[in-house]
């Protein structure tokens, strides 16, 4: 009677263990920084920065390419009379505490790393008389995690536990900008966010008797629509200066989870299918920068972006998640030389610069923040620019010397008056 009982109540045993080793995010860990739904590598991202802004230490100060939109539209009218620019990247991030790594379940000897090689952004942008257009795609925030693949064997009894995630958010963005009397112009972008996320944890269990296999996919589609804008004031002609919003917005739709229990020797297969609607309410942004050229060929810029964290909220599954968010600064800063050279009997300008981030994360506990440095260059023609700018930073606060990269290449193609 006992081995009966036990047989009988296995299935639900092991469904509910799974289900407790796949929602570690939901009330008895504090894992902050790499939340099931956190960006890869950073929380605090607005819009998608091109190569130039990256040297500079992350800014959007200047006019540099068409998806400089994404952020402050009003710089539009700073843009020649047409122009494209195509981003691609390659980041890379470490992590030490997700899912149910190093959370109770699954120990590792240090940081796991994830890295992303794919598009960043794309956009075109044309200027007639004082009202400037733009147009772009992007791909800013990525929810990859690296994969996971732990277990053991022994006496007749092998075990395997995986874990495997994926996800990204991409934009979708159209903008308007005109310029005003005194230097002043005004920018709008509506943006469509369309965000999936998919992760699977399945658990093997193979006996001579039998395998028992628990699987648990959870799967999210998520849109929002939100507003960016800016303004832009050229106080002379060294000196410019900006501000710049992005509206608060829900990202909100469709989740299903599956959860099986397979033990094919007994011929049992058990599913539990759900759905619900999942929402997650972003914060407003708020930023302020100025961009100063020191002569023809030096320029300096400088940035502060308030993320609202604090209002930061997650249902997940019709569960409120907590999530204990504090507002948070993010400043960045840079220098760039522009270099006057011939190539092949043509005047070409090659830029060099560098820059520098610190860029808190909105958990409470534990505080946590990176430190980065970034270092570009390049390569313009006439009409043609060609930039390719690296960021690295080391996070510090949680105990774990998180690291954060990312490489950026940039075409930019522009036709002036």
């Amino acid at each position: 009677m006992r081995t009966g009982a036990n047989r009988a109540l296995l299935p639900a045993a092991v469904a509910a263990a799974c289900l407790a080793i796949a929602g570690p995010v939901s009330g008895q860990l504090v894992l902050g920084q790499y939340e099931d739904e956190a960006p890869l590598g950073t929380w605090n991202i607005f819009g998608a920065p091109s190569a130039p802004s990256i040297g500079l230490g992350v800014t959007f100060v200047r006019a540099t390419d068409p998806s400089i939109s994404l952020t402050n539209p009003a710089l539009l009218t700073g843009l020649a009379r047409a122009s494209v620019t195509l981003s691609a990247s390659y980041a890379v991030a470490t992590l030490y505490k997700y899912s149910f790594v190093n959370t109770g379940v699954v120990s590792s000897d240090g940081a796991l790393a994830a890295g992303v090689l794919g598009f960043d952004q794309g956009a075109l942008a044309f200027r007639s008389g004082g009202w400037a257009f733009a147009l772009a795609a992007a791909v800013p925030e990525s929810y990859a995690r690296p994969a996971v693949l732990a277990g053991f064997e022994g006496e007749g009894v092998s075990y395997g536990l995986s874990l495997d995630q994926t996800g990204r958010l991409r934009l979708f963005h159209g903008a308007i900008a005109r310029r005003l009397a005194a230097g002043l112009s005004i920018g709008l972008g509506l943006n469509c966010a369309v965000a999936s996320l998919d992760r699977s944890i399945v658990e093997r269990t193979e006996t001579p008797a039998r395998v028992v296999t628990v699987t648990d996919n959870r799967s999210e589609r998520l849109s929002g629509l939100f507003l960016n804008g800016g303004v832009s004031w050229e106080a002379s002609r060294r000196l410019t200066a900006s501000l710049v919003f992005r509206s608060p917005y829900v990202r909100k739709g469709e989740g299903r989870s599956l959860l099986r229990y397979e033990v094919p020797e007994a011929g049992t297969d058990i599913r539990i299918d759900a759905e619900a609607v999942n929402e997650y309410i972003q914060p407003w942004i708020v930023g302020a920068g100025c961009a100063y050229a020191l002569s023809g060929a030096w320029s300096v810029a400088a940035e502060l972006a308030w993320f609202g964290w604090s209002a930061y909220e997650v249902t997940y599954f019709g569960e409120p998640l907590v999530r204990s968010f504090r507002n948070v600064v993010r400043a960045g800063a840079g220098g760039e030389y522009l270099a006057s050279a011939r190539m092949f009997g043509k005047s070409v300008i090659i830029p060099f610069r560098a820059g520098v981030v610190f860029d808190p994360q909105p958990m409470r506990e534990p505080r946590s923040s990176y430190l980065a440095l970034a270092l570009g260059t390049g390569l313009r023609l006439s009409a043609l620019a060609i930039d390719i700018s690296g960021q690295i930073g080391r996070e510090s606060g949680s105990g774990d010397s998180l690291k954060a990269a990312k490489i950026v290449l940039s075409l930019r193609y522009m036709i002036d008056e």
